[in-house]
């Protein structure tokens, strides 16, 4: 899976001049991974309303693939940082909201006989060398996190209830992906995150179907945030992490099952994309060569096969990149499974993101696949 070059806005090269300082510019590329969201449960409360059939159903969403290549001065500190697996429903306890993936997944949802589960977090490369840099004005790069399954019936009842997997292909501009619907009653499905904003919250039309919570909608590095909730069925499934976080899936729509959350926006500094003032300006020891937004399509897997009609039900667990050669394996950027255990209220995490980089042509690749930061020296 080669970069494509010379497409403006997706895979285009600079204009402008490049670095020349007293130490000279080193041009290096990476690959970025962000984590998968985590799936949502069955019943929590009890072995009623469970199926040990296999479904693609209330699973998390990908995590989202980014290419860019970059010159940096040398001496710069870069900060790589990998994002983490959305949480499973019922993985921090029973009844216990599913904690977000490290670097801005949306924590899940609780209603009274099911849960959800978080989004995944985003991957990104930042100017510094810790936590405290993780800000907006600091980002070169960002890959965003997939969206968290939601909770409800085990079997198939009207809500595909998948979180939004990957980079929206309806676009050429690193948004993400919507969740997918939770019933048959939907007013809106969960946004994925945008250039200048976070996805908005899902709304279904049941009493409680719309979060009212601020946190809800996704924000700038931050997917959307779930609640506890007092419907009895239909958790949404939390915001995936991004440039802008995915929004929160709905409640429950009249037919028992939540939506899916949002996958977030990507990012990429100096690629002529229009995004708020922090991710315009430029920063003096970074210059832009090229990138590409590998981009999966709402509904279907990451190597393009179409999820859109049962049984796939609009599932997009499926990161793309995996033949590609430097994909991690492991698992890395899938959204968590839908739980076949009958009598289990746990469902399952997605898994962490990846960055694979190296000087631009020259030696071997160096390879993160843990959620968690790694400070570099140009």
């Amino acid at each position: 899976m080669s970069p494509i070059i010379g497409l403006t806005g997706m895979g285009g090269r600079a204009s402008g001049a490049f670095l020349s300082g007293p130490g000279g510019a080193t041009e290096y590329e990476f690959w970025l991974w962000g984590g998968g969201g985590g799936a949502g449960s069955q019943n929590r409360t009890g072995t009623n309303y469970h199926t040990s059939t296999y479904t693609k159903i209330k699973e998390g969403g990908a995590g989202g693939l980014v290419y860019v290549r970059m010159q940096f001065v040398s001496g710069t500190n870069l900060l790589l940082t990998v994002g983490g697996k959305g949480i499973g429903a019922g993985v921090n306890g029973n009844g216990t909201k599913s904690t977000g993936g490290y670097n801005g997944g949306g924590r899940g949802s609780i209603a009274n006989n099911d849960g959800s589960g978080s989004g995944g977090g985003y991957t990104g490369i930042f100017l510094g060398t810790g936590d405290g840099d993780k800000t907006q004005a600091k980002a070169i790069a960002i890959s965003p996190g997939g969206g968290g399954g939601a909770g409800g019936p085990g079997y198939f009842n009207a809500g595909f209830s998948n979180g939004g997997g990957g980079i929206n292909a309806g676009y050429n501009d690193g948004r993400g992906n919507n969740g997918t619907k939770g019933g048959l009653t939907v007013v809106r499905l969960a946004g994925g995150g945008l250039l200048t904003s976070g996805g908005l919250r899902g709304d279904a039309n049941s009493p409680g179907g719309d979060y009212t919570a601020a946190d809800s909608d996704g924000a700038a590095l931050q997917g959307g945030q779930g609640s506890t909730n007092s419907n009895a069925w239909g958790t949404g499934g939390g915001g995936g992490g991004g440039w802008f976080g995915g929004g929160v899936g709905a409640h429950d729509g009249n037919n028992w099952d939540g939506g899916g959350g949002g996958s977030g926006s990507a990012f990429v500094r100096g690629s002529g994309l229009v995004y708020n003032s922090a991710g315009n300006a430029t920063l003096s020891e970074v210059v832009y060569v090229s990138h590409t937004f590998y981009k999966q399509t709402f509904g279907y897997d990451g190597d393009g096969t179409s999820n859109l009609v049962a049984p796939g039900y609009e599932n997009m667990n499926m990161p793309v990149g995996t033949a590609n050669a430097l994909y991690p394996g492991g698992n890395c950027a899938y959204g968590g499974l839908f739980d076949t255990s009958p009598s289990d209220y746990i469902s399952n995490s997605g898994y962490d993101g990846a960055i694979v980089y190296r000087e631009y042509g020259i030696g071997s690749w160096s390879t993160l696949s843990t959620s968690g930061n790694t400070t570099i020296t140009i």
